[in-house]
């Protein structure tokens, strides 16, 4: 009997503590768990009508962090990431493309900003249980305030804070971008071998090159609420492109500029929840080209496009 009353108190105190946790505590648990857990897993990837599955392995073997990504659809491609070593595996050299480096869906939610993310979001727990690759886990709901960015919604495991689903929705609820764990398992056996290359896979070795800090000769007129510029200067990707990102904390938009010699109408184009637009402006007797990629609305990036501005308004 004693021993029953025992149990029934550590299983409402452990209720009532997940209850007390807040949405963004529950947060800041997953994106602390992408760095201290160790993981292998399969995932599927819906966006835009289409489907694909991955495999994803991280660990931390003899002090090293290994990082895999394959995808186990079409040409089975794999990045392999050792500390800040990159490897792109092509299961053969005609399948090698120059400068193909598939997305790692979850980097994103590395550097989640978490003051940022309450003025732009009413963040919510679901007290509801909730089950996701035969794990037990905890609903969040990132409720936009305004019609500038989407809705997000997030199940994260009751018992380590990792990512098992994520969704993305517009303002009619409507389903536009998917990440789902199948199947996942924590503390896995990892080993050297499992991130080594077969002998008969062609590899590509990437070098991260930190992009060179150039002064910033653009400025916006607007921005909406919770969104600022990430950098304060701006990044130059080659000799005529500089690049600027704005961020609210969950969403990221990557802005180009490109001297150019041709005039371009304003264009939009999307997939799934990513829009991109692209419009020329001429200062003085030079042409830009302005191309702006994100995960947001397309009303967001058509009033960026209008309200950025030459000048950096640093004063």
């Amino acid at each position: 009997m004693i021993r029953g009353l025992v149990l029934s108190l550590l299983v409402l105190t452990s209720s009532t503590l997940w209850a007390a946790q807040s949405g963004v505590d529950w947060l800041a648990r997953m994106t602390e768990s992408f760095d201290s857990v160790a993981y292998d897993g399969v995932f599927v990837h819906q966006e835009a009508g289409m489907m694909n599955s991955m495999r994803i392995r991280r660990g931390l073997i003899g002090g090293v962090e290994y990082e895999s990504l394959e995808d186990l659809d079409g040409q089975r491609i794999t990045v392999i990431r050792v500390d800040d070593s990159v490897i792109c595996v092509f299961p053969d050299k005609e399948d090698y493309v120059a400068g193909f480096l598939p997305a790692e869906p979850f980097r994103r939610f590395q550097k989640l900003d978490k003051d940022r993310l309450t003025q732009a979001y009413d963040i919510e727990v679901v007290h509801k249980s909730q089950r996701i690759a035969s794990r037990n886990a905890v609903k969040l709901t990132l409720i936009p305030k305004d019609e500038f960015r989407y809705g997000h919604e997030f199940w994260v495991d009751k018992e380590n804070g990792f990512l098992l689903k994520h969704d993305v929705l517009n303002s009619d609820h409507k389903l536009l971008e998917r990440i789902q764990f199948t199947s996942v398992e924590f503390s896995p056996d990892l080993k050297e071998k499992d991130f080594t290359p077969s002998d008969d896979s062609y590899t590509q070795k990437f070098v991260e090159i930190e992009p060179e800090v150039v002064p910033r000769d653009w400025h916006f007129d607007w921005l909406p609420d919770g969104f600022d510029l990430v950098w304060k200067d701006a990044r130059r990707m080659n000799d005529s492109t500089n690049m600027l990102l704005l961020s609210d904390g969950m969403s990221t938009v990557s802005v180009f500029v490109e001297r150019t010699d041709k005039k371009r109408p304003q264009t939009l184009m999307n997939l799934g929840a990513t829009i991109a637009g692209e419009k020329s402006i001429k200062v003085g007797d030079q042409m830009f080209l302005l191309t702006l990629v994100g995960e947001v609305p397309a009303q967001t990036i058509q009033r960026l496009m209008t309200v950025m501005m030459p000048g950096s308004n640093n004063d």
